[in-house]
């Protein structure tokens, strides 16, 4: 009977003693990133964030020891505390810019108002803001389209299991950071709470990656983390803090990566995040009460988009409850009709971005004109009202226009 048995073969064995991996991770895949979708090549990719406890996991964790458990457990805190860090220091450091940027560009059109050349002010005005936004409409479109728009839509997406290509990529991270700068500075009616969760979230996937093989730049005390629920849970704590670095609110950061952004939620990844976002304000606190001293430059004290909490009792009564419900009312319908309309603008907006690159930078560029005349022209339609008598502080615009 023995000698009826095929002897095993090499390839065979070789494939039940050692791990598949290693043979086939240079391989390439030509289909990666890419899902058929109908008769389109749609560039995504869905991530698998369920864990398979097979044999195989309860082996790996098995052949683990104390120390590499407590590696595991002290990196992922390790890491939330690099991620408050880095994104407490570029929130600071794009709301520093902007409000210098923003700050020259006020006091130059004001001073020019100052002295009677209005044509010249407005000039000054109209052309600033057109080239800071079309600075970041070339930049985004030519090196990271993934960079458009506030980023929210595509970290939710990725989130909840679909990842598109570049969405969360070093370049996408840097084109974000000048754009947001260049596009807020602009005076366009953009906020920054959505190109900070973008940020917080590309930083905390960068961190999370250790590093790239393709230059040489991999750590192998971060080898835990080379998994989509690791990741995920690393770009969830990226958004809390960038959300947390946007309005120095880390509870509001932890509650909108819990109700706006995960479907996916632990309660140690709760505690990590909560962590997160405390890091991101005592470090913003921190460089506030810098520029508080001066040492900012000229706009670094936070006029603009600064935010701050300040402690005051105000009383309400019942007769005010009537206004408000009908302003809650009247919200509601303009809000509703608002809506009804955005929709109908979108549809024609991504008609004309199908057609070339020209026509996206070209949208960007009508929206800034039209933008700039709208803030520079609606208050000639206002008469000035004088300051109240019994005011305890100075005009805004006396000594400071």
């Amino acid at each position: 009977m023995s000698e009826n048995v095929p002897p095993v073969q090499t390839h065979d064995h070789e494939a039940l003693t050692s791990p598949l991996l290693p043979h086939y991770q240079r391989a390439s895949n030509s289909t990666s990133q890419l899902a058929i979708v109908g008769v389109n090549v749609c560039p995504i990719e869905s991530l698998d964030y369920e864990i398979a406890e097979n044999d195989f996991y309860k082996q790996d964790w098995r052949a683990r020891d104390k120390i590499q458990n407590f590696q595991y457990i002290f990196m992922k805190w390790l890491l939330c505390f690099l991620i408050g860090c880095i994104v407490s220091v570029v929130g600071f450091c794009n709301n520093l810019a902007v409000e210098n940027i923003a700050g020259v560009k006020f006091v130059i059109t004001s001073n020019m108002m100052l002295t009677g050349r209005y044509e010249m002010a407005f000039l000054v005005f109209f052309l600033s803001n057109l080239v800071l936004t079309l600075f970041a409409a070339i930049i985004t479109t030519f090196i990271s389209p993934a960079a458009a728009g506030s980023g929210i839509p595509e970290m939710k997406a990725y989130l909840n299991g679909v990842d598109a290509p570049g969405i969360i990529s070093l370049r996408t991270l840097i084109v974000k950071i000048i754009g947001s700068i260049s596009a807020v500075s602009s005076s366009l009616l953009v906020g920054k709470a959505g190109p900070m969760m973008h940020i917080g979230a590309c930083i905390a996937s960068l961190l999370g990656q250790g590093g790239s093989r393709r230059y040489g730049l991999t750590w192998k005390w971060i080898r835990f983390f080379k998994n989509d629920r690791d990741r995920r849970d690393l770009v969830t704590c990226g958004s809390a803090a960038g959300i947390a670095a946007a309005f120095r609110a880390p509870v509001g950061g932890v509650l909108f990566a819990l109700e706006e952004m995960a479907s996916w939620w632990t309660s140690g990844l709760l505690w990590r995040a909560f962590f997160t976002t405390a890091v991101v304000a005592i470090i913003l606190r921190a460089l506030i009460d810098v520029c508080l001293s001066g040492k900012c430059g000229l706009f670094g004290k936070g006029g603009l988009i600064m935010f701050d909490v300040y402690s005051a009792n105000i009383s309400y009564h019942m007769q005010d409850v009537p206004p408000v419900l009908l302003l809650g009312v009247v919200g509601g319908i303009l809000g509703s009709l608002y809506n009804f309309l955005l929709d109908k603008v979108l549809r024609v907006y991504a008609i004309i971005n199908k057609k070339s690159v020209t026509y996206k930078i070209f949208i960007a560029c009508t929206i800034s004109i039209f933008t700039s005349c709208l803030l520079f022209g609606l208050p000639w339609l206002a008469s000035c009202q004088p300051c109240p008598l019994d005011s305890t502080e100075d005009c805004p615009t006396i000594g400071r226009s």
